[in-house]
């Protein structure tokens, strides 16, 4: 396997191999930045112009395109709380609060250096699991998923401390709306309202553009504010790219742990990086005791970058061990694979394993190389923080648009992003936590599947939870989670 790895990495940094995966990454940062073109959207775009590659440079190519955008997604979530991609739309959360506090700099190398090194953990992981990963892949199942969809919808009490009444509401309303669509144990239509757009439920992408940046705009331009950070166009900019970048050290427990969520999350096909973003933000936000999450606190930036990098390396566990995809990109990844003869699974592991590390590193390469460009512009993207109002929000509003109608060219989705935004837009008025519902909206599926799925399994008896060591290991960290918080209180009184 090290000669393996040596020989992939090898062939990476040769000449010209290195042109097709900084290429890539190059082509990825920008589309990522502008919302509207998808990363799926790009790699759906990208297969037929490689049908006459070869192997090599389609390799290099496409995990280059897997990683390449993550990043620059939530750039534009911490500048204009616009969820480049949906996994950064956990990172939006504190990171534009920071952005508006005039903190964009920090937020932005703290965005950088999670996702390099959280990056690094998951391919870390991946090499180190590849003799293990029939072993691994058994050893989730939906009782584990089950179980940590329930640590992350407990991250609502911890992040609505402050008014945990209206928190309830709102989650109870952001998981009815996750409701929408076809009932997974019977395939019957519920809660669609007769409309054949909501037959599949409510789409992420368009939901979460209103919610957060469609209901941002509408409040810069009737506040009153300058600028997004309501400074003078000329202010100096604060925050420092040093702070941003040391967090990752200053905070180590929560770097480590969201990387290692993102990565077990990843490696669970159909999950992707938006659960592993949330699911990371509620575990960082079991430290704050003192309700600094959602106003700007730099361990909510962290968490969520760490765990959706790190997710790309856990997504190619089940890819390289079984062909089995575990996200959308991986999905598109396979389909370029198979077009040029690379069969994932025993032959790609013990045939062509050089292969193998050949994408391995690609997306390696592509992560620290979009951190290193990152961070070389932040100062430059950081003042976009400043421009006139009345200059940005038309700018914005135009890009909103096309963002909606872009991702899958239905009208039903313009229609819904403006009524999410308003919706989001009278939550942030009147003190209704928009954190509480976007999460309960996010794992509300996820949940619901896998549940059904345990309760299944159990009356078949199929499922003994006492024989699957790591669903008790889940089961002590959530009792833990409920219990110390309790003992915390108790003790000050």
């Amino acid at each position: 396997m090290l000669e393996s790895a040596w020989q992939g990495l090898q062939i990476v940094f040769s000449w010209p191999n290195i042109l097709f995966p900084v290429g890539a990454t190059l082509l990825a940062m920008f589309v990522a930045f502008v919302p509207g073109i998808s990363g799926m959207t790009l790699m759906a775009l990208a297969i037929p112009w490689t049908f006459g590659w070869g192997e090599i440079p389609t390799l290099l190519f496409f995990g280059a395109l897997v990683g390449g955008g993550t990043f620059m997604g939530s750039v534009t979530a911490i500048l204009f709380n616009i969820p480049g991609n949906a996994p950064s739309a956990a990172t939006l959360l504190d990171g534009h609060a920071m952005a508006r506090n005039g903190q964009a700099q920090t937020a932005i190398a703290c965005s950088a250096s999670a996702s390099a090194l959280g990056s690094t953990v998951g391919i870390a992981l991946l090499i180190a699991l590849i003799p293990l990963l029939r072993r691994v892949l058994t050893a989730i199942g939906p009782l584990e998923l089950l179980l940590l969809t329930i640590w992350g919808l407990l991250t609502i009490t911890l992040v609505t401390r402050r008014a945990p009444l209206k928190g309830l509401i709102a989650a109870g309303l952001g998981m009815a709306i996750g409701f929408v669509g076809r009932d997974p144990r019977t395939a019957e239509l519920r809660f669609t309202l007769g409309l054949e757009y909501l037959t599949d439920g409510v789409p992420v992408v368009p939901a979460l553009l209103g919610l957060f940046a469609l209901a941002e705009m509408l409040d810069l331009y009737v506040s009153g504010r300058r600028t997004i950070s309501a400074e003078g166009v000329d202010a100096p900019l604060g925050g420092s790219v040093r702070e941003g970048l040391l967090a990752v050290f200053r905070h180590p427990l929560i770097f480590l742990r969201g990387s290692l969520l993102g990565t077990a999350l990843g490696i669970v096909p159909g999950v992707g990086g938006t659960v592993a973003g949330f699911v990371a933000y509620g575990d960082a936000a079991r430290a704050d005791h003192e309700g600094r999450f959602g106003k700007g606190d730099i361990r909510g930036v962290l968490a969520p970058e760490s765990a959706i990098d790190a997710k790309d390396g856990g997504s190619l566990v089940p890819l390289l061990a079984f062909g089995i995809p575990g996200s959308e990109g991986t999905a598109l990844l396979l389909t370029a694979l198979m077009l040029h003869g690379i069969t994932p699974g025993r032959e790609l592991l013990e045939g062509q394993l050089t292969l193998a590390f050949v994408l391995i590193w690609s997306l390696f390469l592509s992560n620290w190389l979009t951190s290193i460009l990152g961070l070389a512009v932040s100062r430059p993207l950081a003042r976009l923080t400043v421009v006139p109002a009345q200059a940005l929000v038309p700018v914005i509003l135009v890009v909103l648009v096309l963002a909606a109608l872009v991702e899958r060219g239905s009208f039903g989705d313009l229609v819904l992003m403006t009524v999410f935004g308003l919706a989001g837009y009278a939550m942030k008025e009147f003190g209704w936590p928009r954190v509480a519902f976007v999460i309960a909206f996010v794992l509300a599926s996820l949940f619901e599947t896998n549940l059904h799925l345990t309760l299944r399994l159990y009356d078949l008896g199929r499922l003994d939870p006492f024989e699957r060591p790591l669903a008790l290991g889940l089961f002590v960290a959530l009792a833990l989670t409920v219990a110390l918080p309790v003992a915390r209180r108790l003790g000050s009184r």
